[in-house]
């Protein structure tokens, strides 16, 4: 029973990968700046997005308490949530970032170049 209860809460953090990665992508979003020039608005965003993410850890890990009927809650029960939070987030949200990324550099660039392309151009010398 105690494996049961071990894989499922393994996969209840893997599954809190998922959550972390939607709000990594807002965060994305939101905090373009790299670290270095990270202003007050980055600092909330990002705090706000890491406590939406404990709050989703914990009520997925009280929903699956309920929906198993775990006995009681047993410290290998939190560090397998933990663990498995942790394996996602080693393993698959890297690539996840990773394309992040990559869509966050392209989109940037394409509208870099739409907005270059709507200023007006001079051709010639202008008169004076």
């Amino acid at each position: 029973m105690q494996f049961k209860i071990f894989i499922i809460c393994l996969a209840c953090g893997v599954l809190s990968g998922i959550v972390y990665d939607a709000l990594y992508i807002i965060r994305r979003a939101a905090c373009g700046a790299p670290k270095a020039k990270r202003t007050l608005k980055d600092k909330v965003v990002t705090a706000v997005c890491d406590v939406i993410y404990a709050a989703a850890l914990s009520a997925s890990f009280i929903f699956c308490s309920v929906f198993f009927s775990f006995p009681d809650v047993r410290l290998y029960m939190l560090a397998s949530c933990l663990l498995g939070a942790a394996l996602y987030i080693k393993s698959f949200h890297i690539m996840v970032a990773f394309l992040i990324n990559k869509l966050y550099n392209r989109t940037t660039k394409v509208v870099k170049s739409f907005k270059s392309a709507q200023k007006p151009r001079r051709f010639g010398k202008s008169e004076r």
